[in-house]
């Protein structure tokens, strides 16, 4: 599940203790050809622990949000019962014999188990890879619910008339969140090109030049140009032309804090990467501690259950299934997708996942409001953790 970041913050970032632009970018180059071989060998998802513990938050082109002015307390259950201590054996267990850099559980707002490895602690900014788009559809959501967006089957640039003319431009709201535009696939984990989220990384373009160039309607099925709205397609541009409405709308990172990131009562600063023309790194990007991380979970709970009745709405439906992955080419063990986030079925629960290349994930059970956290830099055992999660479920 390469998201923005994808692959390329796994392979670039090991460039970071390189001195000199050509050595760099021949070091660049070679890796991305070598990862380009091992994606299609069908290696698995690996990133750099150090930068994504931390080091991404350094970069300079990062939007900081101060913590919360109120934030939420997070406190360990003081007893846990018998089921909840084997559940925190079996937590303890995944860490130490996986890749994982933090694992929190979370029940009701009461922590179960929380764990940190080197080189992550709880303090580290954790990165989160394609978790962001789901944050990107909570922006979405609160514009609607403050009247900005008037409905979410509107053509995105009714509102952002940089879209006129792309794919993106043409297709609803709703068909952006369901990464339906009808855009031709991308090529690898969402991207459209080799190296597409490190040329925004390291500001070489912008999310919208991507989405001019590259951003094209798809005539592989049929001989036809795809229509928007009929299948769901794993991208990154459809997130990049979301947080471009949001732009339009009074400013994309203003919305994030003031709708999100300070409602949720968060602990810790956050950070999110931009572009070369200032726009956020939508697809992927933000970095957060593990607790806030468990925070803004707990926030898209209480939208769900206790929002207006707008955002109660939009955060049913984002967190169900509004097109199948029919053809699972990209998460194979969930069966469907809803507004920029994952729909899952672990041990006959529905839960809805933000979903990161290279292992994270935050796992949301509506009904039993438990919640997993995760940070890894290797995703091999990601059937551990939905098995976690599934036992984490019973009473």
């Amino acid at each position: 599940m390469m998201n923005t970041d994808s692959r390329s913050a796994a392979i670039t970032l090991a460039t970071g203790g390189f001195r000199g632009g050509a050595c760099r970018a021949a070091f660049t180059l070679a890796m991305l050809l070598v990862a380009g071989a091992a994606q299609a060998a069908g290696a698995v998802a690996e990133v750099n622990p150090v930068r994504h513990s931390g080091g991404f938050a350094k970069q300079k082109n990062n939007h900081v949000f101060p913590a919360s002015t109120t934030p939420v307390l997070l406190m360990p259950r003081e007893t846990l019962t018998d089921a909840e201590q084997k559940i925190v054996q079996q937590a303890e267990r995944l860490v130490e014999a996986n890749a994982t850099t933090a694992l929190l559980l979370v029940d009701h707002g009461r922590i179960v188990f929380e764990r940190y490895k080197s080189p992550a602690d709880g303090q580290s900014p954790l990165f989160s890879q394609s978790m962001s788009k789901s944050l990107t559809a909570l922006v979405i959501g609160n514009l609607l619910c403050q009247g900005k967006i008037a409905s979410l089957d509107d053509r995105a640039d009714k509102y952002a008339d940089v879209l006129a003319g792309s794919v993106q431009g043409e297709a609803t709201i709703r068909n952006l969140l369901t990464m339906s535009s009808g855009v031709k696939d991308a090529i690898s984990s969402g991207q459209q090109y080799e190296g597409e989220q490190l040329d925004l990384a390291q500001q070489r373009r912008s999310s919208i030049d991507v989405i001019r160039q590259y951003g094209l309607r798809d005539t592989a099925l049929s001989g036809q140009p795809q229509p928007s709205g009929q299948e769901f397609r794993y991208n990154a541009v459809d997130t990049y032309a979301l947080a471009i409405v949001a732009d339009a709308l009074g400013g994309f990172f203003n919305a994030f804090d003031e709708a999100v990131w300070q409602p949720a009562g968060t602990g810790q600063p956050g950070y999110w990467i931009f572009d070369k023309s200032g726009a956020a790194q939508s697809a992927s990007g933000f970095s957060a501690s593990g607790r806030d991380w468990a925070r803004l979970a707990m926030y898209s709970l209480r939208q769900l259950k206790a929002g207006s009745a707008c955002m109660q709405q939009f955060m049913k439906e984002a967190g169900s299934a509004q097109l199948k992955n029919s053809l699972k080419r990209v998460g194979a063990r969930f069966p469907a997708y809803g507004y920029q986030m994952w729909v899952g079925d672990f041990g006959g629960k529905p839960s809805y996942w933000w979903v990161g290349y290279g292992g994270q994930r935050v796992g949301i059970q509506p009904d039993t409001e438990k919640i997993l956290v995760l940070t890894s830099y290797r995703e091999d055992y990601m059937d551990a953790v939905y098995k976690l999660f599934t036992e984490f479920q019973k009473p």
